[in-house]
């Protein structure tokens, strides 16, 4: 079996090193560059060490806020089924024209869940961009087998706790209005829909701002880059 790292290299070789070094690539295309690259790339690798690369061969996949999709790419190369979605419609003609492999369905994760079950949906850094946070993670769990979760939350362990905040931009709410819940709260969820989980606790998938072995301190506030991760499975 290839190494993680060989993985990684296909990754940054297929959909990373390749756009970067368009010389013609206009500003949209590069919107999920920066900082991205190497945060994406770190929590492809925590993925793939807690299932193994060939867990995802013929599985059925979704990818809610795919941005540009690079990550549900990823493993549709492994063999996975993978549809690929987004509230943006630019973000949506992006995926079409540059990943083949996967299925491109625009949908607003503040609205009814529109996919059929499947056995893994990948659901980074979506949650906090919703109004409708606690409806879109029971869907999401009761849609799937294995739910890989992560999200930024608030300095809390309140299970009542869901900060409103106001957004804009190309990578933020789609609504306007995002939520930054405490990681107890959303634990809570994860147990009443019938998940067990495993949350990151140390270093791994730090990146710049991301931070995710972070103490929760009861500040009852948030700050851009306090983040949790969890692999949830259906009991």
């Amino acid at each position: 079996m290839p190494s993680l790292s060989q993985f990684l290299h296909r990754f940054y070789h297929q959909y990373i090193g390749g756009r970067s070094n368009q010389k013609n690539s206009n500003a949209p295309e590069k919107s999920f560059m920066g900082h991205y690259v190497e945060w994406r790339a770190k929590r492809l690798a925590a993925i793939v060490e807690h299932y193994s690369p060939r867990f995802f061969a013929g599985k059925t996949m979704v990818e809610i806020g795919c941005g540009h999709g690079d990550i549900g790419a990823f493993f549709a190369a492994l063999g996975a089924q993978v549809t690929c979605s987004d509230a943006r419609a630019s973000h949506m003609r992006v995926v079409r024209r540059r990943h083949p492999l996967v299925t491109a369905q625009q949908a607003d994760m503040d609205k009814p869940w529109p996919f059929p079950p499947s056995d893994v949906v990948i659901h980074l850094g979506v949650l906090y961009h919703l109004t409708n946070i606690w409806e879109n993670l029971r869907a999401a769990c009761n849609g799937c087998r294995h739910l890989i979760l992560e999200t930024e939350v608030s300095d809390s362990d309140d299970p009542a706790l869901v900060l409103k905040i106001a957004e804009t931009g190309f990578d933020q709410a789609y609504g306007g209005t995002g939520s930054r819940p405490s990681g107890t709260a959303v634990e809570a969820v994860l147990k009443e829909c019938g998940m067990k989980f495993q949350r990151i606790t140390d270093d791994r998938c730090n990146s710049g701002m991301h931070r995710y072995d972070w103490p929760v301190k009861n500040t009852g506030t948030w700050q851009h880059g306090l983040r949790r991760f969890w692999f949830a499975e259906k009991i």
